[in-house]
């Protein structure tokens, strides 16, 4: 007698369903779905009005040049904001500010604006190729490159004179570039995946090796997984208090220049948890993301001063020509990290931090200036450098010293299980040697 066929295997005489070339199309350009969006969008908005809207781009700006000076700048600034760890506002500031002549606080909105764009896009390519990246410097980076953006936009940004600003921008992250080299001098340099394998790695250089009763006087192994615990405990309160600490200073630079969380994030998870570039670039690619959203949402709530009459038409003017060009140029650039070596990258890091740095020694010649702000500029970008240079040196040497102690115990302790090793191969053979004797 035949079975019933079983209904839960596919019927092969069907022949298979093909999807369609819609589906097809999502599926194959999934990673592309804001890029693709946002540049429907800007066409839609952009043919309602051809003649104002195209023709903004050779229209003259209020200050120097024309408007699509900075749709070419940000061709090269989306690349960058993609795939290093300086965003776009660490190419459009400073080409803004020293080169076109736009006041401070309007190129750093733009920065705000445009990265919020772009370096969007770029964190959901990010996201679709499934870079790694360290999600708890992605959370408390956040949390704390927020609170430093709000208290810097009411209490720092806006009595800062523009001059200060361009040279302070440019001379921290050049002492950061020479940390970084300093580091990468190192051949056999250690590197981790996330700060917290970093830390987990690194516990055991400062957790007891074993915890004696006292009451006994004998070794106890719950007590020594308690005190692991609480070790491990100890750690992780100091590492998140560390990120959220950066993230409110790198808060505090994004306030000022419209770009930095994503650089001193980047700092602290190259130079002290010893993270590899590969992974600390995407991650800060989408901590300065989310960093650029809350500046623009805080700057539209009339967060950090108003606009003198005609500025945020002059601003909006700068996002709209440059909208189309980020978000394709910051997703292309979050490919190249993939592509790179993690010393390739800091190439880039250290190239583009130097030529920043003598485009506004350059431009702003602070020597120049009348007193007091020829000598207060030199005197306070020559701080800036240096402090930031002992820091960064600081945060390298604290990182180095924690993976020699880790080194060096375990060093020590294959010594000890070599010497035990030994001893019990001369006890047996001594035994022997005793048994033959009788």
């Amino acid at each position: 007698m035949c079975s019933p066929p079983d209904k839960s295997l596919p019927d092969k005489s069907l022949p298979d369903k093909k999807p369609s070339w819609i589906r097809k199309f999502l599926t194959a350009n999934s990673k592309w779905v804001v890029t693709i969006c946002v540049e429907i969008a800007w066409f839609t908005w952009a043919f309602l009005d051809r003649e104002e809207h195209f023709g903004r781009f050779t229209e003259s700006t209020p200050f120097v040049g024309y408007y699509y000076f900075m749709s070419i700048t940000m061709l090269f600034g989306s690349l960058v904001a993609g795939a290093t760890s300086e965003g776009g506002g660490a190419v459009a500031f400073p080409v803004m500010t020293l080169a076109l002549g736009v006041p401070t606080v309007l190129a750093r909105d733009f920065s705000f604006a445009i990265q919020s764009f772009g370096m969007t896009a770029a964190s959901f390519m990010i996201f679709f190729l499934r870079v790694p990246l360290d999600n708890e410097a992605v959370v408390c980076g956040s949390i704390g490159g927020t609170i430093g953006l709000l208290v810097g936009l009411e209490g720092v940004a806006p009595y800062m004179l523009p001059a200060y600003t361009k040279m302070f921008f440019v001379s921290l992250w050049l002492s950061f570039s020479m940390a970084l080299f300093k580091l990468n001098t190192r051949k056999e340099r250690r590197v981790y995946n996330t700060c917290k394998e970093s830390d987990e790695i690194n516990f055991a250089s400062i957790a007891p090796d074993k915890n004696v009763s006292i009451e006994t006087g004998e070794s106890s192994e719950i007590s020594k997984e308690e005190t692991d615990n609480s070790v491990l405990k100890r750690v992780k309160r100091k590492r998140i208090i560390l990120l959220l600490s950066i993230g409110i200073f790198g808060g505090l630079c994004s306030s000022i220049a419209g770009s930095g969380l994503d650089m001193a994030t980047f700092s602290m998870l190259t130079l002290y948890f010893r993270v590899s570039e590969k992974i600390a670039t995407p991650t800060s690619v989408v901590l300065m993301a989310g960093n650029a959203m809350a500046g623009m949402i805080f700057r539209l709530m009339g967060i950090g001063g108003s606009y003198a009459p005609g500025e945020e038409t002059v601003l909006w003017k700068f996002v709209s020509v440059c909208i189309p060009i980020v978000v394709i140029g910051a997703p292309i650039g979050a490919h190249i990290p993939t592509i790179l070596s993690r010393h390739q990258i800091s190439y880039i890091v250290y190239v583009l931090s130097t030529l920043q740095f003598l485009l506004a020694c350059g431009i702003v010649k602070p020597w120049s200036k009348p007193a007091p702000h020829g000598v207060g500029l030199v005197v306070s970008s020559a701080i800036t450098l240096i402090g930031g240079s002992i820091f960064f040196y600081k945060a390298a040497d604290w990182g180095e010293h924690r993976d020699d102690d880790n080194e060096s115990k375990n060093t020590k302790e294959l010594d000890e299980e070599n010497n035990v090793i030994v001893e019990k191969t001369f006890a047996v053979a001594d035994e022997t040697v005793h048994d033959h004797s009788w």
